[in-house]
């Protein structure tokens, strides 16, 4: 064997315990896949649905409206995306209690009958006093709108990173 063959063996070990060492806690890996799936979604959220647009919302276009956006009239369900790495792996979820309905959409009435607080109003110049009632919830059909969604250069942006990071200084 010849000096530089050990001088090549020598990288090669070093390199594989370093290959080691990263394999056995990918959290840093993680946590920018992580980051990269909140951008997207973040993403899905300005772009108002990817790839598919969102069906606009009647609060959207109406007179109360809120710049012609979908999702955002608050921003709250925009602000719920959180991410947490847990060993080798990453969540990213929202922890707004209303994303599921909008991710996935719901049905008039699906969740049952709830009661409801009517503030007192004027209704055709009358003064009506304030009660509760009984209403369907949703009391009207919600379509879905995933924001919780992912594109295909994501997927590609994910592998690139983890490479990224397993593969950094080894050469």
């Amino acid at each position: 064997m010849s000096i530089r063959e050990d001088l090549a063996a020598g990288d090669l070990d070093r390199a594989l315990a370093t290959l080691r060492q990263r394999l056995a806690d990918l959290a840093p890996a993680m946590e920018r896949a992580g980051g990269i799936v909140r951008e997207s979604v973040a993403e899905n959220f300005a772009r108002q649905g990817r790839p598919t647009p969102w069906k606009a919302s009647r609060r959207a276009g109406g007179k109360d409206g809120n710049g012609g956006k979908t999702l955002s009239l608050s921003g709250r369900l925009a602000r719920s995306i959180r991410q947490a790495v847990r060993g080798n792996s990453v969540t990213v979820e929202s922890t707004a209690p209303h994303a599921a309905t909008h991710q996935f959409g719901a049905r008039q009435g699906e969740f049952g009958h709830v009661k409801a607080t009517i503030r007192a109003h004027l209704r055709k110049g009358r003064p009506v006093k304030a009660h509760t009632r009984t209403i369907l919830a949703p009391w009207g059909d919600i379509p879905p709108r995933p924001f919780l969604l992912l594109q295909d250069e994501d997927r590609v942006a994910i592998n690139n990173a983890i490479h990224d990071f397993l593969t950094k200084g080894l050469s």
